[in-house]
């Protein structure tokens, strides 16, 4: 059968082709052991798969790679490309730079060994310089074009090159085992059979080309600033206005006659274009004269003057100035200034978007090997979000930079601008409400119960202290003592370790390696031992971390098959733990306590954009807050759905964001889905909103995807009563159980109605039914008539009894008519009474229908509660 389906088939091979894109988007490099890894397959085509392996002996292989310098190697030799075998050995073709501008090129040929030549090629730096390498066999023919000018270079080996690139992987900028240039990548082909003509533009061109220019201009300013430093400094002039330093010829000459001489080196064009620089250096001249300005203090004034420019009556007003001054900024270095301005370029907070200028602002700050910008640019080609491809390959050369300095990092995050990240959510209030301070009463009473010899608040205080928790100031030395007096103890393994780590490290004591060495002895003779170790060993994990990456990423250790992803998820999981970033978090939260929001969201801005989901919800929150843009809240809240992670609170705002969008716009059905794929995740994490928001979406119809089936022990074979109950069940179950909540409801509300259907059923369940209805109609008429008896009836026997009296009371005149029956004073008694006795009656009557009524609710409850359980 299935050859008679495919009989008439024409099968086709998948096309493959031998020209492959070895880089698509501009890569930053800075110069270390951090670089993109490429590996290539086997054809899938026999005859490519044949022609390939014939040419391992005789190869016919081209490489074109742009590059752009902004500074010599530091080192030696550092790496363009590179090729390392399964064996970890360099193999064919490695092609360096030397520290004066050289291109080293080293084959491996048929012989066994390695042979390199160099070309004394003087690559210059800011410029795009395109190296295109032919290989024939034998022959190398280099090529070096910039500023549209070719030179070209020719050597021929003793042997043909042996070239397997299938063997081990390439390797773009630098690795383990070498240093990168310190600079960028453009466009990278490879063609594996080998080309005459090179089709590799510089792309994206306008994007390159205005990366050149902004360093080209840093390079201006850099330079104006030296010449006007120098100039304060040696003249000691107080203002530009003093004799020497120039001014335009128009204003010298306007009202002036005197001729002055010009000392400084700048021009009057250069002071014009670059006027608020030129002001704002002369707003610090004393203190350049006084030596109190650094470069570094510089740096971060403009950042601190063009944050302090963007806020106006709580508004976001982002003008030219503010821009000016953090590109200037971050010319000098600072490149969270950098950062801060690809998020202003990408975000359209208070500016529009503009993605050009934010992968420009994206590369140069991760070309200054900032931390958070690396994280940043590795978080947008994890996602493929804002411009940036989706390339694990990428992100794991940002990550592992990143990576690398928090493993450095956590051997001193003891330091003041270091803390341990805490998740604290501004949207919820129970997390605002764990904070603590040093005058607090929690604080306090932790304090009393350590100091009475409580084993874990003593630990818990130490904690405190060291990391700089909750709210609390650090204060290492009283961290050291308290994690001393919990470990002396002898009875925790788990700070017991601690404190033998504190010892062997010299963090916040004297270095003791044999009493370090005891406890960790100690503490591994005890029945929780390793997982203590696992629990603690989040110091020692995270240069276990980056080097286990690396051979996952490379796929270079035998019995280890490549694993990007996962190297990154390991990665970015690091870096998300680094203290700097902890710093930053705790000073956002700081500021938003103080009722500084604005300030409190431009950090949080600046920690979100490096992937941080914590960072994006709070950026997100304080966008609604602050009554900015809804772009600027729904763009945090999207991304902090992205992460492998996700806060429930940030999938159920883009659930309902989705879900109401989808009334107003015409692709409903596919708005509904990205719904309940958010509220499934939300439900997925245990949140019982996220699963009453499905029971709403399932109750009308909208089916619920197959990962949810398990979550709540659903098929596709059971009815919709039954999905929802056991939906609502699980929903309740994730609730608080001491609270009355719309799950709890909702499911009540279910099941009543199970139980009503079950009762409609039967023939005299059903009749009861009917009973219990016009028994609640019997009540709500008869109980307000009994209120009104209850207040007549005293008033209607007084009146009857005191017109009784009143005809006892006439001496016998009225005897004959009382005798006769003829109507006066006793006749009125008489009737009070007779009223008196119906009313009595109807009393009586109504007491006996609301106790039948009754009779009849109890007997229905019951038979509902029996339906129920």
């Amino acid at each position: 059968m299935m050859w008679q389906m495919a009989r008439n088939r024409i099968h086709q091979c998948p096309h493959e082709s031998d020209t492959i894109d070895m880089l698509e988007f501009p890569l930053a490099s800075t110069g270390e052991h951090f670089g993109v890894v490429r590996r290539f397959q086997p054809f899938i085509d026999r005859v490519l798969e044949r022609a390939r392996r014939h040419a391992v002996t005789q190869p016919s292989i081209t490489l074109s790679v742009w590059i752009y310098l902004l500074k010599w190697c530091h080192q030696k030799l550092c790496g363009i490309i590179h090729h390392v075998d399964r064996k970890n050995v360099y193999d064919s073709v490695l092609m360096q730079l030397t520290d004066t501008g050289d291109i080293i090129i080293q084959a491996r040929v048929t012989t066994g060994k390695d042979e390199a030549f160099r070309v004394r090629a003087a690559l210059p730096l800011w410029k795009w310089i395109r190296l295109d390498c032919y290989i024939q066999d034998s022959k190398v023919l280099l090529n070096t074009t910039w500023n549209d000018e070719t030179r070209k270079y020719v050597y021929q080996f003793r042997a043909s090159i042996h070239y397997d690139d299938t063997d081990g992987y390439f390797g773009i900028g630098g690795s383990k085992y070498i240093p990168g240039i310190h600079g960028y990548f453009g466009p990278i082909k490879y063609y594996r059979f080998g080309t005459k003509e090179i089709e590799n533009q510089l792309h994206p061109k306008s994007t390159l080309l205005e990366l050149d220019r902004v360093h080209q201009e840093c390079q201006e300013i850099t330079a104006f600033t030296k010449a006007f430093w120098k100039e304060v400094v040696e003249s000691h002039l107080p203002s530009p206005f003093s004799k020497g330093v120039c001014m335009s010829h128009s204003i010298n000459t306007w009202g002036q006659i005197e001729e002055r001489i010009c000392t400084q080196t700048w021009s009057w064009e250069t002071q014009l274009k670059h006027s608020t620089l030129f002001h704002f250096l002369q707003a610090k001249t004393e203190e350049i004269r006084t030596g109190f300005l650094s470069m570094k203090a510089l740096r971060r004034d403009l950042f601190e003057k063009a944050v302090g420019t963007m806020f106006l009556e709580a508004q976001i007003n982002i003008i030219s100035k503010s821009t000016e001054l953090l590109q200037m900024s971050s010319c000098f270095g600072n490149h969270e200034a950098s950062l801060f301005l690809a998020a202003i370029h990408f975000s359209n907070l208070g500016h529009s978007v503009n993605q050009e200028q934010g992968h420009i602002y994206s590369l140069i700050g991760a070309s200054g090997d900032n931390r958070f910008a690396l994280m940043h640019a590795g978080f947008k080609h994890i996602e493929g979000i804002d411009g940036f491809p989706k390339d694990l390959d990428m992100a794991y050369s940002y990550y592992s930079n990143a990576g690398t300095q928090s493993s450095i990092d956590i051997a001193s995050i003891h330091e003041y601008r270091q803390y341990i990240l805490e998740h604290i959510y501004l949207s919820n209030p129970e997390d605002l409400y764990s904070l603590t301070h040093e005058a607090s009463d929690i604080f306090e009473y932790l304090k009393l119960q350590a100091e009475s010899g409580h084993i874990e608040s003593q630990t818990h205080l130490a904690s405190m202290l060291y990391w700089g928790q909750n709210g609390i100031s650090k204060d290492i030395a009283s961290a050291v003592k308290w994690f001393k007096r919990s470990a002396m103890q002898m009875k925790d393994p788990s700070v017991m370790y601690d404190y033998a780590h504190l010892l062997m490290k010299g963090h916040g004591v004297k270095r003791n390696y044999t009493q370090g060495f005891l406890l960790l002895k100690k503490a591994a003779a005890m029945t929780a031992a390793f997982h203590c170790f696992l629990n603690a060993s989040r110091l020692g994990n995270v240069a276990a971390s980056v080097e286990a990456a690396w051979y996952l990423s490379t796929g270079s250790l035998e019995g280890v098959s490549q694993d990007v992803e996962r190297a990154v998820k390991m990665l970015k999981k690091v870096c998300e733990q680094n203290g700097h970033l902890g710093f930053m978090i705790r000073e956002a939260l700081q500021a938003y306590l103080q009722g500084s929001w604005q300030q409190a969201l431009v950090k949080y801005i600046l920690a979100a954009e490096t992937g941080l989901g914590l960072a994006q919800s709070n950026a997100a929150h304080l966008c609604e807050e602050l009554n900015l843009s809804h772009d600027c809240q729904r763009r945090y809240h999207n991304y902090s759905t992205l992460g492998y992670d996700p806060h429930p609170t940030a999938l159920l705002k883009m659930g309902d964001y989705y879900y109401y969008s989808s009334s107003m716009q015409e692709d409903s059905l596919s708005l509904v889905g990205q719904a309940i794929s958010m509220y499934s995740r939300a439900a997925l994490a245990g949140s019982p909103q996220g699963m009453y928001n499905l029971v709403v979406l399932a109750q009308q119809g909208h089916a619920l995807p197959l990962s949810m089936h398990s979550l709540f022990n659903v098929s596709h074979h059971d009815e919709m009563d039954v999905v929802v109950e056991k939906m609502l069940k699980r929903c309740v179950a994730a609730e608080d159980g001491n609270a009355v909540t719309p799950c709890s409801l909702a499911l009540l509300a279910v099941q009543m109605g199970k139980a009503l259907r079950r009762m409609t059923q039967n023939g005299a369940q059903l009749l009861l039914a009917y009973a219990s209805l016009l028994s609640v109609c019997v009540i709500i008429i008869i109980v307000p008539l009994q209120s009104c008896f209850e207040q007549n009836v005293p008033s209607h026997r007084a009146v009857a009894l005191r017109a009784r009296a009143s005809s006892v009371s006439q001496d016998g005149v009225n005897l004959n008519r009382e005798q006769n029956g003829i109507v006066g004073g006793n006749y009125r008694g008489i009737l009070w009474l007779t009223i008196l006795n119906g009313m009595q009656w109807l009393q009586q009557t109504s007491d006996l229908a609301v106790t039948l009524s009754a009779v009849c609710l109890c007997a229905f409850w019951t038979t509902v509660l029996y339906h129920l359980l």
